[in-house]
């Protein structure tokens, strides 16, 4: 019964895919070999089959529950990399592949918990914190597969992982009981655009969101049915999936 409880399918599609897709995408750009692979997938369908019951237990503050989650996690992500660059997984260097990935992981659950703490759970902000955190498998691709962490990877995770929060924040203004302002999502995407700066063809991954985010400032129409809602969710999912697959191509082709 435990078992069934700790480890079981994600009940949002959504989170539960980005979970695979990241850790997909971050072991394409790292480049990882079959055994790469392997290990890699591995250690997302962990995180995947532990997602729900690590929220539940984080929303709810079960100590116990976070504290098995992050152990099951903590291992699945540290013992590859041990097993590939030894001790130096544990020195604070930049060549480290764990460092970067573990300094963003501690600052969004930082900043989730604050908000959480501060604005509650149902707070638009709150809600699309939460969104970034199923990309984060990309961020440890590299370790886990035995290769150095690199830049590619690092704006794969970004572009991915910021979309998925503007894409949260999208819903939230269509929301008939929330009325967000529809302008803050667009003015929150701007940022994205820094990307460019590394490599302007990913401006081709930049037109969808962007065009559906001004789009959104001249509707006046709201969802208040589940079955509308599910059917926005998906079809953010699918521009999430848009931008993901252009970028990928971007960053491995150019």
């Amino acid at each position: 019964m435990m078992m069934g409880r700790v480890f079981r399918v994600p009940k949002e599609p959504g989170a539960g895919g980005t979970i695979i897709l990241s850790m997909i995408g971050g072991l394409i750009l790292a480049h990882a070999d079959w055994r790469g692979w392997v290990v890699g997938i591995t250690v997302a369908l962990v995180t995947f089959f532990t997602f729900d019951y690590a929220f539940d237990s984080y929303r709810s503050w079960r100590i116990g529950g976070m504290v098995l989650t992050l152990t099951l996690n903590g291992l699945a992500y540290f013992l590859p990399p041990l097993y590939w660059f030894g001790k130096d997984v544990l020195r604070p260097s930049l060549k480290n592949p764990l460092l970067i990935p573990l300094v963003v992981v501690v600052v969004l659950f930082a900043l989730h918990f604050a908000f959480s703490r501060t604005r509650g759970w149902k707070n638009p902000v709150t809600y699309a914190l939460g969104n970034l955190l199923p990309a984060v498998p990309a961020l440890f691709a590299p370790a886990v597969a035995g290769k150095p962490f690199g830049d590619d990877v690092f704006v794969f995770w970004f572009l991915l992982a910021y979309y998925e929060a503007i894409g949260a924040a999208y819903v939230e203004t269509k929301l008939a009981f929330r009325k967000f302002p529809r302008k803050y999502p667009l003015i929150a995407w701007l940022p994205a655009f820094l990307v460019l700066l590394y490599n302007p063809y990913l401006v081709l991954a930049l037109i969808e969101p962007t065009v559906r985010l001004v789009l959104n400032l001249g509707e006046r129409t709201y969802v208040a049915k589940i079955e509308d809602i599910k059917k926005l969710g998906w079809s953010v999912f699918r521009s999430v999936m848009l931008l993901y697959v252009i970028t990928i191509a971007v960053l491995y082709l150019t």
